[in-house]
């Protein structure tokens, strides 16, 4: 080995290094291992991959709960808000319960104006009125409508000035001299 080394640095052009096959074993060659241990060196960029496979899990898991947890959330948060707006609606709808209790099942809820002016409220809950007669004519909510305020004016038997001021209402004429007064 010396003396092609030698060789070499005399002359580089004419050393030829000798195959593997015709080289005689040297003093290193019982440092190679026979069975090399097991590795992912032949996966290349997929040995990342596979190593990161704990942290994806994780990340995963995590996520997933999280949606679970955030889902979970949003239909307590949105059934908590429908029941409070209920609960509103009936506060609303029934401002005096106590009052409310008092009055028996089955009392009328009509009521007649022959002559004179007022502002009558009408709504589709119980204890209100839900039907107004007039001397030529009947008013009631619109379909869809729960409460209603409209002012009206009856002179002599005959309706004379008939204006809503809040919700809908419908005009049901009864007599055939009427005429419509809403639009």
């Amino acid at each position: 080995m010396a003396e092609l080394a030698a060789q070499a640095k005399l002359d580089p052009d004419s050393a030829e290094p000798e195959p593997a096959s015709d080289r005689d074993p040297s003093a290193r060659d019982d440092e190679l291992l026979d069975d090399p241990p097991e590795t992912d060196h032949h996966l290349g960029r997929f040995a990342g991959w596979r190593a990161a496979r704990q942290v994806r899990l994780f990340v995963g898991v995590a996520l997933g709960l999280a949606v679970i947890v955030g889902g979970t959330v949003f239909v307590t948060h949105t059934r908590a808000l429908r029941e409070q707006d209920e609960q509103l609606r009936q506060k609303r709808l029934h401002p005096l319960p106590e009052l409310e209790a008092t009055i028996t099942p089955g009392t009328p809820r009509e009521m007649t104006v022959s002559d004179g002016s007022m502002r009558v409220s009408l709504s589709a809950e119980p204890p209100a009125i839900n039907l107004l007669h007039l001397p030529d004519r009947d008013i009631t909510l619109a379909p869809g409508v729960e409460k209603a305020q409209f002012k009206v004016v009856v002179v002599d038997g005959k309706t004379v000035e008939l204006v809503v001021l809040t919700g809908d209402v419908v005009e049901t004429l009864t007599r055939e001299d009427a005429a419509l007064l809403l639009p």
